[in-house]
């Protein structure tokens, strides 16, 4: 019996730590992916403030283009 139960628990002793091997790596993924999408963000929100600030100098570009060439008087 005891032999059996011996047997039996390192079974189980090695299926946990198999288990918990497994869980470290996709903890590691996780927390590099979350890294990742972080990092992705940060640039998307630099990217889409670049982008409204170009948008609105070349709108004052444009327009005061008109104001000059276009003969408009006040």
């Amino acid at each position: 019996m005891n032999a059996t139960q011996d047997a039996s628990n390192q079974a189980q002793n090695d299926i946990n730590r198999k288990l918990i091997s497994y869980n470290e790596t996709q903890n590691e993924l996780i927390f590099s992916t979350r890294k990742r999408l972080f990092n992705l963000e940060h640039k998307q929100n630099r990217d889409a403030k670049f982008s409204c600030l170009m948008s609105i100098g070349i709108c004052v570009v444009c327009i005061l283009m008109c104001l000059q060439f276009g003969g408009f008087t006040w």
